[in-house]
């Protein structure tokens, strides 16, 4: 009897998750793991794919994609549990044959859904267009932004770690990610960061970090490798995971937010993974002292992309941004943007040290 109800409650579910799914906003489907069939497509998917929904829902994801094998590799290594998720750059292939580029990140909706099956979210190479309505609460997610270098040493990381582990910034910058992951984790880490290394997108998954008291605290960590670096090295994001209670039909809207965060959290690490065009908080200390947002702002800033652009990107008004920004001075103790672009041009910092 009890299998019974826990059928049904399943079954709820999943009709509510295709609900959810087929009246999204965004560029979402529905998928079984891991034949990859599409289970259930929103309208601006549809419109996207260029494919009404009735056939969609007869075609698999790795038919509608230029690499298959891949697609399909990662399918199973998301069925087996060894990625909750992953990100990657890839090409979309259309009726008539035209291959566009994407952005897709496939996710096992947070242990709320049998592992047989995920949510997918397409973007374009821009990773925001068409997200203009996600709203500013999707984006706080409590993350911890950084990255690590081809040595896997921690060279930025923001503050927000301070919250998640109790370890100051400064504590933790220079030190191997090994020392602060469980032992038996970094077989996983490893293989997050293959899937990301060998398909030039990204993967997360589940891991235990080593806080303050030498406690686990289970987190939720994904990896993007660094844009332009030759020799390796990863942007990484890190917050509490998902879900970690099965979800009863009353909740799917937390679902539903959780996916707008997904959005949110792949165009945060798209930012982190422009770090390389700023110094390392091994270099400039007060970098350590940024939280998650104002690092994403300060990121761009330096990429060349002025205050209203920044607002667009991050879902912000301009006012939000520049009080951001008044903050960011006064934790370098500079004025004006000028000053603090001077602070975090990698030739101006070079010039400096040599």
């Amino acid at each position: 009897m009890a299998t019974d109800a826990q059928t049904d409650s399943g079954a709820a579910y999943e009709r509510a998750l295709q609900n959810l799914v087929r009246n999204s906003p965004l560029r979402i489907f529905m998928l079984s793991l891991p034949d990859s069939r599409l289970l259930e497509v929103s309208d601006p998917m549809a419109e996207f794919s260029q494919r009404p929904r009735s056939e969609l829902l007869t075609l698999r994801l790795i038919d509608l994609v230029a690499e298959p094998d891949l697609a399909r590799h990662s399918m199973a290594q998301l069925a087996e549990g060894k990625l909750d998720s992953y990100t990657r750059q890839s090409r979309y292939v259309t009726p008539s044959g035209e291959s566009l580029p994407i952005t897709v990140r496939i996710t096992a909706p947070m242990n709320q859904c049998p592992r047989t099956r995920a949510v997918g979210l397409v973007f374009d190479p821009e990773m925001d267009d068409g997200y203009d309505d996600l709203p500013e609460v999707a984006s706080q997610v409590g993350r911890v932004l950084g990255t690590v270098d081809n040595e896997w040493r921690i060279d930025r990381i923001t503050s927000e770690v301070s919250g998640l582990l109790d370890i100051p910034p400064s504590e933790i910058i220079g030190s191997s990610t090994f020392s602060v992951v469980h032992p038996e984790d970094i077989s996983a880490l490893l293989i997050m960061a293959g899937h990301a290394t060998a398909h030039t997108g990204g993967a997360s998954g589940r891991i235990r970090l080593r806080n303050a008291a030498d406690e686990w605290v289970m987190c939720r960590l994904s990896l993007l490798p660094l844009a332009g670096e030759e020799l390796g090295g990863f942007a990484f994001s890190v917050g509490p995971p998902d879900g970690e209670r099965p979800a009863p039909i009353g909740r799917i809207r937390e679902l539903e937010e959780s996916l707008r965060r997904i959005a949110s959290e792949i165009t945060a690490s798209g930012v982190a993974a422009m770090a390389t065009a700023m110094p390392t908080a091994l270099e400039v200390p007060e970098l350590g002292s940024l939280t998650s947002r104002e690092y994403e702002i300060v990121v761009r800033l330096v990429g060349g992309e002025r205050v209203p652009a920044i607002a667009r990107r991050l879902f912000l008004s301009e006012s939000t941004v520049r009080n951001h920004l008044t903050t960011v001075y006064r934790k370098f103790g500079v004025s004006s943007q000028g000053e603090l672009l001077a602070r975090l041009r990698p030739s101006e910092h070079t010039a400096g040290a040599t």
